[in-house]
């Protein structure tokens, strides 16, 4: 078997181990219901919390005491945090880049 067949069935196996990877369910907290750190309110975890605790945080706070605090920051900062909150994390993007560019380098030079 020719050395690009091989590559390019090692690139195909890593994407669709990719794709799989996308599909299966992202950790949850154990819990439903958290303890605000600032209130000491008892509230349901959300996305926002749930993105926290994937990034080991221990301190999670309630969405009236997160406005607080956001309404707290410099504009600048606060434009920051609210453009990361509704951008995804842009793995699977790279992970097709990486697939798709050496099999594209593959045909181009197959016919070349």
């Amino acid at each position: 078997m020719a050395p690009e067949m091989i590559f390019g069935i090692v690139v195909a196996v890593v994407a669709v181990l990719a794709f799989i990877a996308w599909l299966l369910p992202k950790r949850q907290p154990p819990e439903k219901f958290f303890k605000c750190s600032r209130c000491k309110a008892l509230s349901r975890h959300n996305n926002r919390t749930i993105e926290a605790w994937r990034n080991n945080k221990t301190k999670f706070f309630c969405q009236a005491c997160h406005a607080k605090w956001l309404q707290s920051r410099p504009p600048q900062e606060r434009e920051q945090f609210s453009r990361h909150s509704s951008s995804g994390s842009g793995c699977f993007g790279v992970v097709a880049l990486f697939a798709l560019v050496p099999l594209g380098c593959m045909l181009l030079w197959a016919y070349a």
